[in-house]
């Protein structure tokens, strides 16, 4: 609640306080369409997705909320032009919800009893085939596409990891911290208000949209250090590599530009380690996609 009684003291001292407002978007009579930004030629579609679960994994868990956000973007100018449609899904998940989950999302068994998410009408919302923004793409890609397996060639971009937010001032790439860190609040762990707080915060931070869209452009290569002996294990970690139990392999994600680099280093870390390294070329339809079994 605001503190309606200082509201003396903070007159007297407005250097001591900062004032946070709800993020206007995620108030419940908000009226849509919104229009935000002058656009010009370049428009695109963006949807921001998120998806509250059961729990973390894709092959167990499942979704019980489908957030999705319907923007149009400008390419040229990196801005978000309109936010034209903000729905929610319900879905049951046939067994009990945890009360963890409960307690953290406020949806509970008789919420969520007897809905289903209607697989073929969410085609119609991707036609256009837009950028689609999570913020954790990896978690959230693979648990859409664990559920919805005919959208698995859509183009995902992560409001976390393609953003260089540290470079832009910040500590943190959490969205509610990066929320408040622009004045705005909401409130969290709910997939339609997550995706308008995200949409929110990339209409705020100047470069930020850009930043993503650029990397949703970009080509990467994942890199696998095949044949890794196991006492190079710590110098593949403090590179940024990281292990994948299934597959039994140190992996990392590297740009186009390098991959050279990447190649040299594995050569000069163990024997023929660039040559026997299994490399595979990303566009933003590969990245983020978990890998199954």
């Amino acid at each position: 609640m605001f503190p309606l009684n200082e509201i003396d003291q903070i007159t007297r001292t407005p250097d001591d306080y900062r004032l946070l407002s709800r993020i206007p978007w995620t108030k419940p009579d908000t009226v849509f369409p919104i229009a935000v930004a002058q656009g010009g030629n370049n428009l695109r579609s963006l949807v921001v997705l998120d998806v509250e679960t059961t729990g973390l994994n894709p092959d167990e868990d499942s979704i019980i909320e489908l957030g999705l956000v319907h923007a149009t973007i400008d390419i040229d100018l990196g801005v978000i032009v309109s936010i034209n449609e903000a729905v929610s899904f319900y879905e049951d998940p046939s067994k009990p919800i945890p009360e963890l989950i409960t307690q953290l999302t406020g949806i509970d068994d008789a919420k969520v009893a007897g809905q289903r998410i209607d697989g073929q009408a969410l085609v119609k919302g991707f036609a256009d085939d837009p950028i689609v923004v999570a913020h954790s793409a990896s978690f959230d890609r693979g648990m859409f596409e664990a559920r919805f397996g005919h959208l698995d060639r859509l183009r995902w971009a992560c409001s976390i990891k393609d953003i260089p937010w540290r470079e832009f001032g910040y500590e943190s790439s959490k969205l509610e911290y990066l929320c408040l860190k622009n004045g705005g609040f909401y409130e969290g762990h709910r997939a339609s208000i997550d995706c308008l707080a995200t949409a929110w915060l990339l209409s705020q931070v100047d470069g930020a949209l850009s930043a993503l869209i650029a990397s949703e452009r970009a080509i990467t290569y994942a890199v696998a250090a095949r044949g890794a002996p196991f006492d190079v294990k710590d110098s593949l970690k403090a590179r940024g590599y990281s292990w994948a139990p299934v597959r039994k392999v140190w992996h990392t994600v590297v740009s186009e530009v390098g991959l050279a680099e990447e190649q040299a280093f594995l050569s000069a870390l163990y024997f023929n380690g660039g040559d026997r390294a299994e490399i595979i070329r990303m566009t933003s339809r590969e990245r983020y996609k978990q890998k199954r079994g």
